[in-house]
């Protein structure tokens, strides 16, 4: 299946089954939808109705044999999310031996009547003949997940993570990236406007294979010790100003994003690549930064710096091996009445951009006729002008793609802050901290066995025996 919604709404796409979070998940609503449709069978249908959350009756994996192209974090949204699970469907069970009758389907409550058509065998039936699957689950979801197609026959055991070969991200933002000032107070170079031209130098930089171990966010309790990842295209791309196949003259700032494709994606990682772009931007860095974050022997251990918001991030597409998904999607009156919906929510956030635009029109002249009617007082009263915001505040403004307006103190360059540990050190610390657990057949005995290995090396460890 192929799915997009809107970030915004929830706490990213897994669920989490030990952990409450504050916000629901993009999949416990998949998850609703799927067992209220019936198109997967509940683990106990005696609780079906009973139950209050429909999550707590999804089978097992081996069950559903359900996967997932990739796992967005809270508020990143996904317009080519895939995932792969096992639904009951329409297609008649195989032909039936030599000699057995063909049964006679009748309508309810008249057995006397005239039988109705048989379904087809398994060697007429076609996908016209299958379970609509996209209206199904449209008329379940919330309004900002949507169904977009699915896929019947995918290869045996197919994966929606290990069969996608690539992920293609993009990172939307504006420029100005803020409200454009004279003598702001941030650093007099900076106005608000980024320099695309340097961004766009940087983001080519990051094209190959390469080690991104200082573009993502470091979890010891994941253990990884490779950070390779491959990166096809990488580029900074105005959005075209058309909406609805029409040319329309863009009011506002100029919109841009990011254009990222790759292999794979460790955790953050596009949003610890688009931070260090939007320093490149403001022109607080250089772009030979991406150059000196990617050598690894040169810079093992990673500075600490903020990573961009995830609002704006959005999982453009995943890429599965050509003939492998033949995708099925609605007809034109289904893609109609699905417009609608998507229609309704965009409409509803365009007239707040009405709106809002309007505001900082309104505003924008109030403060320049009150900036004259200043003037004209001091120039009345000889009175000396105050020094402009940028001679008192002597820090910056960090652009995080986000809407705020993050002031920050005096800027220190990347490559001159505090680094944190290799990653082999933060992995080792992990590991001595974490008990370690052990199960199965003798697991006392093992247990007791870990405790005096550790003795023996003078460390002390917890160790767990469990069922």
């Amino acid at each position: 299946m192929k799915l997009a919604y809107l970030g915004g709404n929830y706490n990213g796409f897994e669920h989490q089954a030990n952990n409450a979070t504050p916000l629901p998940t993009v999949e416990e609503k998949l998850f609703g939808a799927l067992l209220k449709s019936r198109l997967v069978a509940p683990v106990d249908s005696n609780e079906f109705e009973t139950s209050g959350s429909l999550v707590k009756l999804w089978p097992a994996e081996e069950v559903t044999q359900y996967s997932k192209g990739g796992r967005t974090d809270r508020g990143v949204s996904a317009f080519g999310q895939v995932v792969g699970v096992r639904v009951r469907s329409n297609r008649p069970l195989p032909s039936r031996p030599a000699g057995t009758p063909e049964p006679i389907i009748r309508e309810e409550g008249n057995k006397g009547g005239q039988p109705l058509s048989p379904l087809p065998s398994p060697a007429e039936f076609g996908i016209k003949d299958e379970l609509p699957y996209v209206q199904i689950l449209n008329r379940l979801l919330p309004h900002d997940i949507r169904a977009l197609a699915w896929a019947p026959n995918p290869p045996p055991d197919f994966s929606a993570r290990f069969n996608c070969q690539s992920r293609h991200y993009k990172y939307f933002f504006s420029n100005p990236a803020i409200y454009p000032r004279n003598n702001a107070s941030s650093s007099p170079s900076f106005s608000g406007h980024l320099d695309i031209a340097k961004m766009q130098e940087a983001a080519s930089y990051f094209l190959g294979e390469n080690d991104f171990r200082n573009f993502c966010k470091l979890d010891a309790s994941k253990q990884i010790n490779n950070f390779k990842r491959i990166i096809y295209e990488s580029s900074i791309e105005e959005v075209p100003a058309t909406h609805f196949g029409t040319s329309e003259d863009s009011e506002g700032p100029k919109m841009y994003y990011f254009n990222l494709r790759g292999s794979a994606f460790l955790w953050h990682q596009v949003r610890h690549m688009i931070a260090i772009l939007f320093l490149i931007g403001q022109r607080l860095e250089k772009p030979s930064l991406v150059k000196e974050l990617l050598d690894v022997v040169k810079n093992p251990r990673k500075p600490q710096y903020e990573m961009a918001d995830d609002r704006a991030l959005v999982l453009w597409e995943c890429y599965f091996p050509e003939g492998e998904l033949d995708w099925v999607y609605g007809e034109t009156e289904e893609k109609d009445g699905l417009m609608d919906i998507v229609w309704m929510g965009w409409h509803k956030s365009r007239l707040e951009e009405v709106l809002r635009r309007g505001l900082v029109g309104v505003i924008e002249e109030t403060k320049w006729r009150a900036a004259g009617a200043a003037e004209a007082k001091v120039a009345e009263e000889e009175v000396p002008k105050p020094l402009p915001p940028a001679d008192r505040y002597k820090g910056h403004i960090l652009v995080d793609g986000g809407s705020r307006v993050l002031y920050r103190g005096k800027y220190i360059p990347v490559m001159q802050r505090a680094r944190m540990d290799e990653v082999e050190v933060l992995n080792e610390k992990y590991r001595k901290k974490k008990p370690e657990r052990v199960s199965g057949k003798g697991k006392a005995r093992r247990a007791a066995d870990v405790a005096a290995a550790a003795a023996t090396d003078g460390e002390r460890v917890e160790v767990v025996a469990y069922e």
